[in-house]
């Protein structure tokens, strides 16, 4: 099941923390490099934390979507909307390792499209993904993106390590709702 969460306090953090353990655990290091691996894991995961809580949210019409499985967050993302009208750049596509190889990032990449196509009708996403993680890239292609550059820029900083993936929606789709009515997309938010 799909959840839209649109504000910090429907954001369960340990859940969230739980799904991007593994990256954090690869990338604390770089950040705190004078730290024990487990200082620098909690210094990390608490700047994480302030990010959701505090900058996340802060700018309007940013989500997080997760994809649930049997009340467990399996795979999130966070969507933020860019300046063209009904564009989302998708960032930290991330699957947690117990439900990796189950179908969650393709149904959390389907799951979301169907609920802004639901929501605003024909929309346009974008995806960095990394050329060499492949089955990430076949997620992306399954779920309709394309492989639109050999490069990605974010920030004004181009990497050419990473792809651009790009969604559009098929001509013709229209919003059907204010939301999304499917019994596998979700308006709810928490999970208990």
């Amino acid at each position: 099941m799909l959840l839209a969460i649109k504000t910090p306090e429907e954001l369960d953090i340990p859940k969230v923390l739980a799904i991007y353990r593994e990256s954090s655990i690869e990338n604390c290091q770089r950040s705190y490099p004078a730290e024990t691996p487990a200082a620098s894991l909690e210094q990390y995961e608490a700047g994480y934390t302030a990010y959701m809580r505090e900058e996340f949210f802060a700018k309007p019409g940013r989500l997080w979507m997760v994809e649930t499985a049997d009340g467990l967050w399996a795979s999130a993302l966070r969507l933020l909307p860019l300046d063209e009208p009904d564009t989302w750049m998708i960032g930290a596509l991330e699957t947690h390792p117990d439900h990796r190889r189950q179908g969650h990032a393709a149904r959390l990449l389907t799951d979301t499209i169907q609920y802004l196509e639901q929501t605003c009708g024909e929309v346009t996403l974008l995806s960095g993904v990394g050329k060499r993680n492949t089955a990430s890239l076949q997620t992306h292609l399954r779920c309709g993106f394309v492989r639109e550059k050999e490069s990605w820029t974010e920030g004004g900083v181009t990497n050419d390590r990473i792809c651009t993936m790009v969604y559009r929606s098929p001509q013709g789709v229209k919003s059907t709702s204010t939301g999304a009515s499917s019994s596998s997309v979700s308006g709810v938010t928490r999970q208990s």
